[in-house]
Formats: structure tokens, sequence, C-alpha cells
């Protein structure tokens, strides 16, 4: 009788043993995929910062370039309206003026309008 419990111990402790060394088999399968996953997260998140970077950089030269263009436009502006100003107190009419300057009638009436006000104002 003892020695069918010994037997049967032993078989259980063995049957034990082995279904053990199988579960630390899928330990290290699950210890591999998650390295796999973390690798992966790694490149994704280098190749998400790469383009955020890159994007940074291209909102810097559009910020850029649209503070040149408007630097532009308002050069250009200025130059017009001395243009306009230089016609005006040469003697031009209105409509020379729109000829001249490639401006509408309603334009021309802006600038000299805002010239002869700021005038107006420093004589006063």
């Amino acid at each position: 009788m003892i020695d069918i419990m010994i037997i049967v111990l032993f078989s259980l402790s063995l049957l034990l043993f082995i279904l053990a060394y199988f579960k630390k088999d899928r330990i290290k399968e699950l210890e591999k995929q998650l390295e796999e996953m973390s690798i992966t997260q790694m490149q994704e998140l280098y190749i998400l910062k790469k383009k955020i970077r890159s994007l940074e950089e291209q909102a810097t030269l559009d910020e850029q370039q649209t503070t040149f263009i408007r630097q532009a436009k308002s050069n250009s502006k200025q130059q017009l309206l001395r243009e306009v100003i230089s016609l005006y107190t040469q003697g031009f009419q209105i409509e020379d003026i729109a000829q001249q300057t490639s401006l509408t009638h309603g334009e021309v009436e802006l600038f000299l309008d805002s010239y002869l006000s700021a005038e107006k104002e420093r004589d006063e």
C-alpha cells in the first residue's frame, strides 16, 4: 500500500515537473512577444518624433515666409501709396492715377483719403 502511494506520488511529481517545464516555455514566448512589441513601439515613437520635428521645421519656415510676404506686401503697398501721392501732388486726376498705377478708381480714392486725412490732422 505504501509502495503504491510512493509510486503514485512520484508519478504525480514527475507529471507536475513536466508541466512546469512546458509552462516556462510559454512565459518565455510571452516575454519574447512583449519585447517585440516594445521594440515596435519604440520604432513607431521614433518615427512620430521625426515627423513632429519635420512639421515643426516646416511650420517655422512657413511662418518666416508669411512674415516675409507681409513685409513685402507692406513695402509694395507703401511704394504704391508714395506713387499715388506723388502723382496726385503733381496734379494728375484720379482716373489718370488709376490707369498709371493699375489700380481701380476706388482704390486710388482710398489711398488719397488716408493721405488727405493724415495731412488734415497734421495741419490742425
